[in-house]
């Protein structure tokens, strides 16, 4: 059965790698469902590595080799940050797209887990699309390039078990700020290709994109997205991991559902 199901690729947020995703993808892989993570180029880096790279990053490097060489579709999940190079990596990949081009594999569907949207390609950056200033917890270095959190577990890991809460929180690193101040480049989530195949999980105790927030951005996003909420903060992946898995599974079905009855 496993040969025949698309390939979860996970995309990590900033400062995560993607270790901080094991669990969930632990779960999913014994649901029976392939995994495919890797850690964005941005994360750790203090050379000017842009959104648009880490975008390129995940096309070249993680969507077309599964899709190309593994010949499996793809679900794209996105967290936090990611949602934005993530989005933009999709462009021109949708199922019916790669079909009409001759190809056997696609991307079904993307799955936003507290992620930002923000449709990109209009030069503005992501502290722009935030008003301007940087999250209360986030300390910008222009001196090194580099984002900082001084103490990551209020914001990120409120929510997780204390043990696991203070491995994730060393095991995180300060983001290269170039990705935060370059320019978004273009999300594909408002694609006429994706109708239908969108999918955003509000995580409604989070503290660090509030749930306010996440419901701005999806009321500011013009587009009917399939909406779940998860009782978690902003690391439902390691807080909430079951929980979340049930929620993925439910939405990789309904796209698998969606692709046979287009076929």
């Amino acid at each position: 059965m496993a040969a025949k199901r698309p390939f979860f690729v996970i995309v990590p947020g900033a400062s995560h790698n993607a270790s901080h995703y094991g669990l969930l993808s632990h779960l999913l892989l014994k649901a029976g469902y392939p995994v495919f993570s890797a850690t964005l180029p941005s994360v750790g880096a203090a050379g000017k590595i842009t959104a648009e790279d880490d975008g390129k990053y995940v096309r070249d490097r993680m969507i077309l080799p599964v899709l190309d060489h593994e010949e499996h579709d793809v679900i794209l999940l996105s967290h936090s940050y990611s949602g934005v190079p993530a989005s933009a990596a999709g462009s021109g990949l949708s199922k019916a797209e790669r079909t009409a081009a001759g190809k056997k594999t696609g991307i079904l569907g993307q799955i936003f887990l507290a992620a930002i949207l923000t449709k990109g390609g209009d030069g503005n950056d992501i502290v722009t699309a935030f008003g301007g200033n940087y999250p209360p917890h986030i300390r910008p270095e222009p001196e090194t390039n580099l984002l900082r959190c001084d103490d990551r577990i209020p914001p990120l890991l409120q929510d997780v078990p204390p043990e696991l809460a203070d491995v994730c929180a060393v095991s995180a690193m300060a983001q290269g700020m170039t990705s935060f101040t370059s320019p978004c480049p273009r999300a594909s989530w408002d694609d006429e290709a994706y109708k239908g195949k969108v999918a955003y999980i509000r995580t409604t105790n989070d503290a660090c994109i509030p749930f306010p927030v996440q419901q701005m951005m999806l009321d500011g996003s013009g587009v009917d997205f399939i909406v779940k909420d998860i009782e978690s903060g902003h690391s439902a992946q390691v807080a909430q991991p079951e929980k979340l898995t049930q929620i993925l599974l439910d939405l990789a079905k309904g796209f698998e559902g969606l692709e046979g009855e287009e076929n």
